[in-house]
């Protein structure tokens, strides 16, 4: 990588960055590209030369916290620890990172923007499939899922499931729905099969 890659790297990072802190803070809507451009210290024109306008920089905000996410789930299913621990980081994390994100004007906008919520379904379903699957063989190999059950049963179910969190009404449910979603999904009804 040259030197001008390196610094339109760093530039789009910065921007990201930036935007996420105050879309995080305030909302897509009532930040401005001027306010990203100065806490970033890059002009306007780069933000639009890189993003083009405000949505598409909010998608980019939202890829970039999903790659993370996936990142650390990843990080933790590699990890030499129990699946129960496993589960139970899992658990907490994707809990944490809901709670945080419906506690944020940002996911309102992005629940009602229809342009928005695709990139999230189409990056989320992308990304987390890939984490699906590593969870699902990583389960099966310590015995806490059914062998005998096909992955892509497992998928389907687990992509079914995660279509509640992505309804507009999901943020603003309580925090014990929310955990009690994740727990449904993750535990089933009846727990193990006796």
């Amino acid at each position: 990588m040259n030197g001008y890659e390196k610094r339109t790297k760093l530039k789009k990072e910065a921007i990201i960055n930036s935007a996420r802190e105050l879309f995080i803070k305030r909302g897509v809507t009532d930040v401005s590209i001027s306010e990203i451009a100065a806490k970033a210290n890059v002009s306007q024109v780069s933000i639009y030369n890189y993003f083009g306008d405000k949505i598409s920089l909010a998608k980019e905000v939202l890829i970039s916290y999903i790659d993370t996410l996936v990142n650390e789930y990843n990080a933790i299913l590699e990890d030499n620890i129990s699946f129960e621990e496993k589960l139970e980081i899992i658990i907490t994390k994707k809990y944490d990172a809901l709670t945080n994100l419906g506690k944020t004007s940002f996911s309102s906008s992005a629940w009602k923007d229809k342009a928005l919520k695709d990139i999230y379904t189409e990056a989320a379903n992308l990304k987390i499939k890939s984490i699906f699957t590593k969870f699902i063989q990583n389960g099966k190999e310590k015995g806490y899922i059914n062998k005998d059950m096909p992955d892509d049963a497992i998928l389907s179910f687990m992509t079914a499931s995660s279509y509640i969190i992505q309804q507009p009404n999901y943020i603003s449910t309580s925090d014990d729905y929310k955990l009690g979603i994740i727990k449904l999904f993750l535990y089933g009804l009846v727990g193990k099969e006796k």
